[in-house]
């Protein structure tokens, strides 16, 4: 499996792997199919993911902005309307 970007929907619930450009080592997020894979507060767009364990849909709770990651502005609202 490839990378994934931020503004890109999430296709698989699971546990994925977040790379940062270089202000930060990776780290693990879990995201439900559907959502938008976030953005780096610090890095921006720059941040990738990768799919490390599919999760099933009942066991992830909603993605909520934290200290590192948040939802990339207007991307989230432009592709929920796209759909």
């Amino acid at each position: 499996m490839g990378s994934f970007e931020p503004g890109q929907r999430v296709s698989q619930s699971g546990v994925y792997r977040v790379d940062h450009e270089s202000h930060r080592l990776m780290h693990e997020v879990t995201l439900k199919a559907g959502e938008i894979f976030p953005c780096c507060k610090q890095c921006g767009r720059k941040v990738r993911f990768k799919l490390l364990h599919p999760v099933r849909d009942e066991l992830v709770l909603p993605f909520r902005t934290g200290s590192i990651l948040e939802e990339c502005a207007g991307l989230a609202n432009a592709q929920g309307q796209a759909g």
